[in-house]
């Protein structure tokens, strides 16, 4: 019996650190990306010539479509080496690297590199606002993205639903 409550409190305590994991800051995502430049452009590359929509995740690992093997495994290296959770790709050149997210439950927030042309859905902030969106996740309102640009067509992302 004490050996049951004993597993039980360990992975209550490691469910819980899990949740408590902050999101990294705007200066620590800005500095990933350009220090790791050609990792981003090697993945958006490999992507980008996919004439199907795709999503790949490290942990749980799977992808959707399914891809080949050979494939799958080469963007979940690519994916690693970035410290990024898992990869959406949308035909048209578009795609979501998921970086930190809330976990499960209510309220889920996540941050993320976006590739593509500005979206109409998301609030762009503009310079010189100088706010980390990660303030954003705070706010009070429903179903809200936030980004920033970095470069080119590289973006920072933050989204979060209420």
């Amino acid at each position: 019996m004490r050996a049951d409550f004993a597993v039980v409190a360990i992975v209550a305590a490691f469910l819980l650190g899990a949740c408590a994991k902050t999101p990294p800051t705007d200066k620590e995502m800005s500095e990933a990306f350009f220090s790791n430049r050609a990792a981003f452009e090697t993945l958006r590359t490999d992507l980008c010539r996919l004439k199907y929509d795709q999503t790949v995740m490290r942990d749980p690992s799977w992808a959707q479509p399914q891809m080949r093997p050979a494939d799958e495994k080469r963007i979940r290296d690519e994916l690693a080496a970035l410290g990024a959770i898992g990869v959406r790709y949308m035909r048209g050149c578009q795609l979501w690297i998921e970086m930190w997210s809330s976990g499960p439950g209510r309220e889920p927030a996540f941050k993320k590199f976006r590739y593509g042309p500005p979206m109409y859905r998301i609030i762009e902030l503009k310079e010189p606002d100088a706010k980390d969106l990660n303030v954003y996740m705070r706010k009070r309102v429903r179903n809200a993205s936030y980004e920033k640009k970095l470069d080119g067509d590289w973006w920072i992302e933050v989204d979060h639903w209420r």
